[in-house]
C-alpha cells in the first residue's frame, strides 16, 4: 500500500486572484478613508477599524487552515494505524 499523495488545495490563478482582491480592497478602503471629508480623529478611527478587520481576517484564516491541517493529519494517522506491523517472522517482499 502506498501513502496517499496530497493534492494542492488551490490553483496559482486562484491564489493570484485572492492576493489582487485583497490588495485592491485594502488600498481602495485606505484611499477612501484618507480622502473622506471628516475630521482627522474620525479618519484615524476608521483606519484603525480597517487595520483590525484585516488582522482579524488573517487570524481567522490561519485558524481555519490549522483546523483543516489537523483533520488531515488525524486522517493520515488513522491510515497509518491500520497498516499491518511486521512481526519479524515473515519474509519481506521486495517492492517492484
Amino acid at each position: 500500500m502506498n501513502a496517499p499523495i496530497p493534492q494542492p488545495r488551490s490553483t496559482p490563478q486562484f491564489y493570484l486572484q485572492s492576493m489582487l482582491a485583497f490588495a485592491v480592497s485594502s488600498a481602495g478602503s485606505g484611499v477612501g478613508i484618507v480622502f473622506l471629508p471628516v475630521d482627522l480623529w474620525m479618519r484615524a478611527f476608521l483606519g484603525m477599524s480597517l487595520l483590525f478587520v484585516i488582522t482579524s481576517t488573517f487570524t481567522l484564516a490561519k485558524c481555519v487552515r490549522d483546523r483543516q491541517e489537523d483533520t488531515a493529519m488525524a486522517e493520515q494517522a488513522q491510515y497509518y494505524q491500520q497498516l499491518p506491523i511486521w512481526q519479524g517472522d515473515q519474509q519481506v517482499q521486495p517492492r517492484s
